[in-house]
């Protein structure tokens, strides 16, 4: 396969590689593809030469590094190479710029592109500057401050040419003098001198020791980035700086071995004292380089491209001033070589047709294997490396986008369910613990003393409520009082029948009473099952399935229903005691009936009485004698065996008149129903056992629809509720996550096949 062949062909199969790289990083992005880091890793450090290399065959490039430290001679090399004393050679730094040589194959394609720098990016060579301390630079840019301002203010330049020698004063202008060169990022020279090859590009960098990190910079990019590399050697052993070369051909390009494209000119052989000194010099070279590199001595080259230039009389005055006489020259290669005057320049004494011979054998016939180890080494470890990440993830994810969505929604269903399994239990527990400690009597060991559970508010709203009911009622009784005692005054005030007339209104409005507080104790009640509802649809993320699956009707049904059971309860016990208290006056032949006809719901009543008064501890006492029993100490001794009175009211004088003696009896009688409905009616209806009964049949009707919760949990997870989703793992969370795995997947597979293919 010869090189242009060989360039057509990996140009396609590194496209594919870096494609799959692309769509094998992609999938590893994903956390939830579990994929190891270290294959993600090599993918990573695979693309970046893998890429440079693509872009060097797009370009059909070539690149020929040309490196070396200060004054080895790089430039004088190029000029042999060129045969044309070109770039600039003069002793001390003579390369401020980096110089691109690209062989082109027609004669009027030859020109030369200067790039000025931008004014940002001559800022940053100034900052460099100073940070390396570099202050001669740093003077000869202030003392040629208009010059290089006027350099960059031109731009990029063009100079075409037919003779490199046409150009030799530009190219040092814009490259080595600097006057001018501080204001320019790089030259490109395109000459049909390079080579016959196509493609072929050398790069000439500044010294690696030059102080100035741009150019190890620039030479670390420029190592890494090419194909073939000509160290120019002027010292036997490696330097510090020359085997940083080594270091930075290595990492830029890990797939060949520096032995494999590394080529070293042993420079300046001229200056030599003796043939055995130039004998040792090889060798300690050669042994030097074997150690280091695994060199093989057919790499190594020795010679003197400033020889090569005068003796082909093709050196300029610079250069004859530093390499000398041509027959002096030739005399000492002579003399060190041993090689007839007639073959010095044509054999081995310069050392330049050789090193071209090995270049030119080297760029048409090994660099095709040398591409063919590099690329297949990328594209091995690139498709390896994915294909492993496939079967990786395949294992535990379908590519089908239906089968990757079937098996999401079921895999996510499971592990959904698995985590409400352990959530329920949290519920239950979170539901009994709010039971107790909120609903009955059970506080918490960090509740405070002063908390009042459920049940204790519904008893404290239920004396509030009697309180502002008899408050009501009072008023209503003593309004009406008037009218009734004047429509019972005809001639004469009659007392028994205004007493019978009051009580008979008075009993209507305690109908009504019992019935109004019947209708607020539901309230309460709906109330207090509300906010127990309200918690248990906090427990499930407020759905609004809740309330309608535990009361099973509207609000105002469920009232009704409080309603009627309270009534029921209430009305038991509150309407005996309101008839044998209000229907008729004290020793009248209706209230002895009634005294009577009470049965032992009574008797319940005076059970859970639970006030400090003696007369009202047996109702059936206080109905028959009435306030005497709390005001007269006889009676209070011979019927309760108590002294003393409940009160003290002077009731000593006789109430002469005989209106204020039956207010006094109906107000007394209004009073002890107060009593009873405060101290005795909540207990004996059971309205605190009622309550529990309601509240905990909610809680236990909760706790009891189990299979109705986990559908609610699975509705309410797959329409997004938030407060839900702020809960769940992550991997319940996106429903779109895990099939994105899958098409990833899908794309890897495609990109896998195609590069086989």
């Amino acid at each position: 396969m010869d090189w242009k062949t060989a360039s057509s062909y990996y140009e396609a199969r590194l496209t594919d590689a870096l494609n799959v790289q692309r769509h094998a990083i992609n999938l590893a992005n994903l956390p939830q593809a579990e994929v190891p880091a270290r294959l993600k890793d090599v993918l990573l450090q695979e693309a970046e030469p893998t890429r440079r290399q693509l872009e060097r065959l797009r370009k059909r490039e070539f690149r020929i590094a040309v490196v070396g430290l200060e004054k080895a001679g790089k430039s004088t090399f190029i000029n042999a190479w060129l045969e044309c004393d070109l770039l600039p050679a003069k002793g001390g730094r003579c390369t401020f710029t980096t110089t691109q040589i690209y062989s082109v194959e027609n004669e009027s394609e030859q020109r030369l592109e200067v790039q000025a720098r931008t004014d940002e990016e001559f800022l940053n060579l100034l900052k460099e500057l100073e940070k390396v301390g570099a202050k001669e630079d740093l003077k000869t840019i202030r003392d040629n401050e208009i010059t290089l301002q006027q350099v960059r203010r031109e731009g990029n330049l063009t100079f075409p040419f037919t003779r490199l020698e046409d150009i030799r004063e530009p190219l040092k202008k814009y490259v080595a003098d600097e006057k001018y060169a501080h204001a320019v990022l790089e030259a490109r020279l395109y000459t049909n001198k390079l080579a016959q090859a196509e493609g072929i590009v050398f790069y000439d960098v500044p010294g690696l020791d030059s102080g100035l990190a741009k150019h190890v910079d620039e030479a670390q990019e420029m190592l890494s980035d090419c194909d073939a590399v000509i160290l120019v050697q002027r010292f036997t052993s490696l330097r510090e700086k020359e085997l940083e070369i080594i270091k930075f051909t290595e990492l830029g390009d890990k797939n060949v071995t520096v032995a494999d494209k590394l080529f070293v000119f042993l420079s300046r052989i001229d200056s030599i004292g003796s043939a055995e000194a130039l004998k040792t010099h090889i060798e300690e070279a050669s042994q030097d380089w074997l150690r280091r590199a695994n060199l093989p001595s057919e790499r190594i080259v020795y010679g003197s491209a400033g020889a090569y230039l005068i003796l082909n009389g093709l050196a300029g005055e610079q250069t004859k001033l530093e390499i000398g006489d041509a027959s002096n020259i030739q005399a000492q290669l002579k003399r060190l070589t041993g090689i007839a005057d007639g073959k010095i320049i044509t054999k081995d004494g310069t050392g330049i047709p050789e090193i071209k011979d090995k270049i030119f054998n080297y760029i048409n016939t090994e660099r095709v294997s040398i591409l063919k180890k590099r690329c297949e080494a990328s594209i091995d470890k690139i498709i390896s490396n994915s294909e492993e990440i496939y079967i990786t993830v395949s294992k535990k994810y379908p590519e089908n986008p239906e089968e990757a969505k079937l098996f999401e929604e079921n895999n996510r269903r499971v592990l959904f369910t698995e985590w409400w399994n352990q959530k329920w239990e949290i519920i239950r527990a979170d539901l009994q613990k709010y039971y107790e400690h909120s609903v009955v009597n059970k506080p918490l060991e960090s509740s405070s003393a002063n908390t009042f559970t459920q049940i204790e508010k519904f008893r404290e709203r239920y004396l509030q409520i009697v309180e502002a009911e008899m408050k009501k009622l009072r008023e209503e009784t003593f309004k009406k009082k008037d009218t009734i005692f004047l429509a019972n005054s005809n001639p004469e005030f009659d007392r028994m029948k205004a007493n019978f007339a009051w009580r008979d209104s008075l009993y209507g409005d305690i109908s009504k009473l019992l019935s109004s507080i019947a209708h607020q104790l539901a309230l309460e009640l709906k109330d207090e099952a509300l906010k127990l509802v309200d918690y248990m649809t906090s427990l499930l993320w407020e759905s609004n399935q809740v309330k309608f699956r535990l009361i099973e009707s509207s609000e105002e049904y469920f009232l009704a229903k409080l309603e009627n059971s309270l009534s029921v309860l209430f009305l038991r016990f509150a309407r005996p005691v309101a008839e044998a208290l209000i229907r008729g006056p004290v020793n009248s032949d209706t209230r002895n009936k009634i005294i009577k006809s009470l049965g032992v719901d009574i008797e319940i009543v005076d059970n859970y009485y639970s006030g400090e008064e003696a007369a009202f501890k047996i109702l059936k006492k206080y109905v028959k004698y009435g306030s005497d029993l709390l005001f007269n100490p006889e009676l209070r001794q011979q019927v309760l065996g108590v002294a003393g009175v409940a009160t003290a009211i002077d009731v000593s004088k006789d109430l002469k008149h005989s209106q204020e003696a039956v207010v006094f009896e109906v107000e007394n009688d209004i009073n002890a129903f107060e009593e009873y409905l405060r101290y005795a009616i909540f207990g004996a209806s059971g309205f605190e056992s009622y309550c529990i009964q309601e509240l905990k049949g909610l809680v236990d009707s909760f706790r009891d629809k189990e299979g109705t919760w986990t559908g609610v949990a699975l509705n309410e997870w797959l329409q997004g509720n938030s407060i839900l989703f702020a809960e769940i793992p992550d991997n319940l969370k996106s429903e779109e996550s895990n099939l994105e795995v899958s098409e990833r997947l899908r794309q890897l597979s495609i990109a896998l096949k195609r590069s086989r293919s």
